[in-house]
C-alpha cells in the first residue's frame, strides 16, 4: 500500500515535470528533477530498508540533493 503511494508521487512528479516543459517553452528546470530524485530514493529507503548501511547511503545522497538544490536556487535568492 505505502509502495503505491509512492509510486504515485514519483508518476505525479513526473506528468509536473512534463506539464511544466511545456509551460517554460521547453526548457526542464533543474529542481524537478532533484525532486523526482529525491522521492525515488525515498522509495527505496522505504520499500528496501533491510541493511542499515545503505540507509545511510541513500541518507547521505539525499542530503547532497538538497544542497545541490539549495545551491541551485541560492543565486536566485540573492538577485
Amino acid at each position: 500500500m505505502l509502495e503505491g503511494i509512492v509510486n504515485y508521487f514519483l508518476y505525479f512528479e513526473f506528468i509536473a515535470l512534463i506539464i511544466k516543459y511545456f509551460n517554460s517553452l521547453y526548457h526542464f528546470p533543474l529542481q524537478y528533477f532533484v525532486y523526482i530524485g529525491i522521492t525515488a530514493i525515498i522509495r527505496l529507503i522505504i520499500v528496501e530498508h533491510k541493511d542499515p548501511f545503505s540507509v545511510l547511503i541513500y541518507a547521505i545522497s539525499i542530503l547532497f540533493m538538497v544542497l545541490a538544490l539549495y545551491l541551485a536556487n541560492a543565486k536566485r535568492l540573492v538577485e
